[in-house]
C-alpha cells in the first residue's frame, strides 16, 4: 500500500510515548515493504522541509512554545495554509490510503479536508487530541459555537451573510457540510457539553477508527463523537524492552520512575512514599528518569534534598535508546500517574524487562494491571498505600518472581510489535479494500 501518514510531530522531537508510538507503526509497515509518506509540522526548524519520505510543513497553534493565534484574521492564513499543504502532499504523493495520528496542536479542521478527499482515512488514536482538543481548536470554535463575544459575533456573521464560510469551506472548512453550522454539544456552554448524550455528534465522521485502550475509547464516546464502532489495537512493545526476571534471592533495592515530569505524573507521592518506606526501615532509593516543568522538578530535588533522600535525576539524551538498559538496571518499577493515561505504555516495558512493577490504576491502566497477578497496584495519590506495595514486595520474593513472570508472558504473548502490527496492517488493508 501506498500510505500517508499525518501526525503533528515526527522524531526527533521526543516530545512524548505517542510521537515514538507513530514512528514505531509508520517504521514497521515499511519493513513489510509498504510505501509511508509523512506529513508533519515544522515544529524545531526555521523553515519548512521535504523530501520523497517527509514532508514538515504543517504549522502548530499554540502548543511546544509557538504563540496561540485565535483572532480571525490571524487564523486564516494558518488554516488556508494547512489545509494547502495536506492537498498538495496527497496530490503529489497519491496514496491508497491516509493514516492520521496524532493531531494535537494542529488545525483540527484537516479532518473535514481528509473526509472529502475520497480516500480511506484510518485514525490511529493514541492522546486526547479527539476527545479533548477538538473543542478548544479556535477555527472550528470560531465558526460552530452557538454563541461568541459581541464582535466576534458580529464578525462571523458578516462573513456568513457575504458567503465567505462557504468559499472557506473549500479550502480551509469550517464544517463537515452546510446544515451542520453549529455544535453546541461541542463549542457550547459548559452545560450544554455536559448534557451531550455519547455518540451523538454527528458533523464529524470517523468511519475507520481504532483506539489504543477501551478507556480512550469510552471517553471519546462520552463527550459526543459517534465511535461505538472503533476497534482498539493495544500498541506493542519493541524486542528492546525483554530482560531477565532476577531470582527470588536477588536484592530490591533500587525503585524507579519514568515519566514526563508534571504534577500529574505523581512523582512527588513516589518521594514521600519513599520516605515512608525508609522510615519503616527500608533500605530503598529512587531513580527519576524523565523531562518536565522545571518548577515542579526543582520542587521534588528540594524535596529529596531536605529530606535526605537516596534520590537520582538521570539524564535523558535518547529516551527510546536509553530506556532498556535503565529498565535492566533496576530492581522495580513505580508507575505514579494521577491522571488518566490513554495506555499504561511504561509498566509494560517495564514488565518486558523482568521487573515487578507497583503501579496506580487509571485511564487504560484498569484494563491491563491486575493486582497480584502481574502487578500491585495502589490508589492514586495515596504514599502510605505505596510504601505499603513497597514492604509487599519486599517480604514476599516469591510474589514478586511469580508477577514478574505473569506480567513478562502477558506482554510478550500480547504486546510484542509482530502481534500488534498484524493488527494494524489487516486493519489498514481491510479500510482500503471497503473504498475499492
Amino acid at each position: 500500500m501506498k500510505i500517508l501518514a499525518i501526525t503533528n510531530l515526527y522524531p526527533p522531537h521526543h516530545a512524548g510515548t505517542f510521537e515514538h508510538h507513530g514512528q514505531a507503526v509508520i517504521e514497521a509497515l515499511r519493513l513489510r515493504g509498504h510505501t509511508v509518506s509523512i506529513l508533519t509540522s515544522s515544529h524545531g526548524l526555521r523553515s519548512e522541509q521535504c523530501n520523497e519520505e517527509i514532508h514538515r510543513c504543517l504549522l502548530f497553534n499554540g502548543v511546544y512554545g509557538h504563540p496561540a493565534v485565535t483572532g480571525f484574521l490571524q487564523l486564516k492564513p494558518l488554516e488556508l495554509h494547512n489545509h494547502q499543504v495536506l492537498r498538495e502532499a496527497i496530490e503529489h504523493f497519491a496514496p491508497q490510503l491516509l493514516h492520521v495520528f496524532s493531531l494535537h496542536g494542529i488545525s483540527k479542521s484537516l479532518l473535514f479536508t481528509l473526509h472529502h478527499s475520497r480516500l480511506p482515512v484510518v485514525y490511529d488514536v493514541f492522546d486526547y487530541w479527539l476527545s479533548a482538543d477538538v473543542r478548544e481548536d479556535p477555527w472550528l470554535h470560531f465558526w460552530n459555537a452557538p454563541s461568541l463575544p459581541l464582535l466576534a459575533q458580529s464578525t462571523r456573521k458578516t462573513l456568513e451573510m457575504s458567503g465567505e464560510r462557504g468559499r472557506l469551506d473549500a479550502t480551509a472548512p469550517t464544517r463537515l457540510m452546510k446544515g451542520y453550522d453549529r455544535i453546541p454539544a461541542l463549542f457550547g456552554q459548559a452545560k450544554e457539553r455536559a448534557a451531550v448524550e455519547p455518540n451523538s455528534i454527528s458533523g464529524f465522521r470517523f468511519d475507520r477508527i481504532y483506539f489504543c485502550s477501551h478507556a480512550l475509547k469510552n471517553l471519546t464516546e462520552q463527550v459526543g463523537f459517534a465511535v461505538r464502532h472503533a476497534a482498539v489495537i493495544y500498541p506493542g512493545i519493541s524486542t528492546a524492552f525483554i530482560g531477565a526476571i532476577k531470582p527470588p534471592g536477588a536484592p530490591l533495592s533500587k525503585l524507579l520512575l519514568v515519566s514526563q515530569l508534571t504534577e500529574e505524573s505523581g512523582a512527588m507521592t513516589a518521594l514521600k512514599a519513599l520516605q515512608l518506606a525508609r522510615q519503616a526501615g527500608l533500605k530503598i532509593t529512587l531513580s527519576i528518569y524523565g523531562r518536565g516543568d522545571s518548577s515542579y522538578v526543582a520542587a521534588l530535588r528540594s524535596f529529596a534534598v531536605s529530606r535526605q533522600l537516596p534520590v537520582e535525576f538521570l539524564h535523558v539524551s535518547n529516551s527510546t535508546s536509553d530506556l532498556p538498559a535503565v529498565y535492566k538496571h533496576h530492581d522495580v518499577l513505580l508507575h505514579t500517574p494521577e491522571c488518566a493515561e490513554p495506555f499504561p505504555f511504561t509498566p509494560l516495558e517495564a514488565m518486558g524487562c523482568g521487573l515487578p512493577v507497583i503501579s496506580a490504576t487509571s485511564g487504560g491502566a484498569g484494563e491491563l494491571l491486575r493486582h497480584g497477578e502481574n502487578c500491585l497496584t495502589y490508589t492514586p495519590g495515596e504514599p502510605a498505600q505505596l510504601a505499603a506495595r513497597l514492604q509487599e514486595l519486599l517480604i514476599s520474593p516469591a510474589l514478586r518472581c511469580q508477577m514478574a513472570e505473569a506480567a513478562q508472558s502477558e506482554v510478550l504473548a500480547q504486546f510484542n510489535d509482530a502481534t500488534v502490527i498484524d493488527q494494524v496492517e489487516n486493519f489498514l488493508a481491510e479500510a482500503q479494500g471497503q473504498t475499492e
